[in-house]
């Protein structure tokens, strides 16, 4: 069970533009705001966002509960689609891994290489997700073309570890 209110019993829940800003937040966090990179939102998740988005001199909700374990509230769209996480072990041997780039894999510059161009918009993806960083370069563009490696981040190495074990 999980309780999430606006405001403490000692304070008032504002309301902005003919809206409560809790209300609103909750809204926006259902729909997507509060989601993780697989797209789900749950109630921690969801207080999360809210208390995140007010300061501590606004009203502070409360969140209360007993549970064992989230359980998603909702399924939005994924930052990274399911199957290419669970491709994070096939490109990365262990969550460690230096994985190296070259030319081959951007699109725009020769030796042309389908198989990494294919391997590289994943790499994109996953580094949209804050899954993976290039090493000594600021864009996986400039890794790729001054082959420079890549290598996950610790959410990137927490996903590898799910993925590893069939739980994504």
């Amino acid at each position: 069970m999980s309780v999430l209110t606006a405001s403490g019993s000692s304070e008032s829940a504002v309301e902005m533009n003919g809206a409560g800003v809790f209300t609103s937040l909750v809204y926006d966090a259902l729909n997507g705001g509060a989601a993780d990179i697989l797209g789900r939102v749950t109630v921690g998740s969801v207080y999360t966002y809210v208390d995140m988005a007010l300061s501590a001199w606004d009203q502070r909700p409360m969140f209360k509960a007993h549970l064992s374990k989230f359980a998603p509230l909702r399924s939005c769209t994924p930052h990274v689609d399911a199957a290419i996480i669970r491709l994070l072990p096939t490109y990365f041997k262990t969550p460690d891994t230096k994985l190296p780039l070259d030319p081959s894999y951007e699109p725009t510059t020769p030796p042309r290489d389908e198989v990494n161009e294919r391997t590289f918009l994943h790499l994109q993806k996953l580094r949209d997700a804050r899954l993976l960083t290039p090493i000594d370069e600021e864009h996986l563009y400039y890794a790729a073309i001054n082959s420079k490696p890549c290598q996950l981040t610790p959410l990137g190495r927490f996903y590898w570890n799910l993925a590893k074990q069939g739980r994504v």
